[in-house]
């Protein structure tokens, strides 16, 4: 099976880039001065990542459809990255969220 240590390289670049996803935090300099449009662009940015991570799951799923050959492990890999898309995108939704109150913000 060729595919095995590339399933296994592909499943630790997914860890270690949820890992460093799961770090990221807005930049407290930009809070502390208050700065409303660095926020909101901060914000922006960080729910385009989130939306390109949780696109990465849906095509990651469908790639262990094809190459998972038991079904039993099949499934749960597939709804392992159907969650975690789910996830992304609520996170992308989130940021959205954030990125328009502090435009709001920085209009008044």
């Amino acid at each position: 099976m060729t595919h095995k240590p590339s399933l296994k390289m592909l499943v630790g670049a997914v860890m270690v880039a949820i890992l460093v996803g799961c770090a990221s935090v807005p930049p407290r300099e930009l809070v502390q001065r208050n700065d409303h449009g660095g926020l909101t662009a901060w914000y922006q940015e960080e729910a385009r990542d989130l939306r390109m991570r949780a696109e990465e799951m849906r095509l990651m799923g469908k790639e262990y459809e094809i190459l998972t050959p038991k079904l039993g492990q099949q499934s749960n890999l597939v709804q392992h990255c159907k969650n975690l898309e789910e996830k992304y995108t609520k996170a992308a939704e989130d940021a959205e969220a954030l990125a328009k109150l502090h435009m709001e913000q920085g209009k008044n």
